[in-house]
């Protein structure tokens, strides 16, 4: 079933509008000290007491394979896809999705320099908010939906497409969670961050190139 393109836009922007506000919740109740703060002390306990050593190995593999670096070059190979197979709005756009989903973050790491639980088993570096793990996971495998959705055939193929994207993303960012890396606003607001790129994103494209078949036609 293909959906009109204002529809499409309508749905990307109230993605937007729910995520922004989200992450702006998020920011404030970090900033403001309020009841948000105890909550990742709460969660953290809960997660360190499911730690067993075979999930600890699992979930150190899926935190290594799910890592920003890994995505982004998992990125760069699809787009080279689509450019080849003539795609080249498909490619361009999940590029410049991925470009504004790292700069964001690293904005925000940089702007708020939040230390990380110290509670970790594996090494890491640099500031805790929010995780890039669940903000490049987000990006990458919502794009990865929002890419082939139309091509999937079937109903199942679509439902397997979203549900697989969602599990994957889920358990990379929970990866982090659980090995002491981040804490749990840091995964939320990397999910909200996430998906506040890609439907800024898509927004933008959609109004400004997609809409305009001219323009897409030149950079095809």
């Amino acid at each position: 079933m293909m959906f009109p393109n204002w529809a499409k836009n309508i749905l990307f922007l109230l993605v937007y509008m729910i995520s922004g506000l989200v992450l702006v919740v998020i920011i404030d109740g970090l900033l403001s000290g309020t009841e948000l703060i105890p909550l990742n002390t709460a969660i953290e306990q809960v997660v360190v007491n499911l730690r067993t050593p075979p999930l600890t190995t699992f979930l150190v593999w899926v935190t290594r394979l799910g890592s920003p670096s890994v995505l982004l070059s998992v990125a760069a190979f699809i787009a080279v896809l689509f450019v080849v197979r003539g795609r080249t709005y498909d490619a361009a756009l999940f590029i410049v999705t991925l470009i504004v989903a790292v700069v964001s973050l690293t904005i925000l790491k940089n702007t708020f320099q939040i230390t990380r639980p110290g509670l970790e088993i594996i090494d890491v570096n640099g500031w805790s908010f929010p995780s890039g793990h669940a903000t490049v996971a987000t990006t990458f495998f919502f794009m990865l939906t929002y890419s082939f959705f139309n091509r999937m055939k079937t109903s199942i193929g679509k439902i397997v497409l979203i549900l697989s994207s969602i599990f994957t993303t889920a358990l990379i960012s929970f990866s982090r969670l659980y090995l002491g890396a981040h804490w749990a606003l840091d995964i939320l607001a990397g999910f909200a961050l996430g998906l506040l790129s890609v439907s800024f994103t898509v927004l933008v494209f959609s109004i400004f190139i997609s809409d305009k078949r001219s323009l897409r036609d030149g950079i095809s």
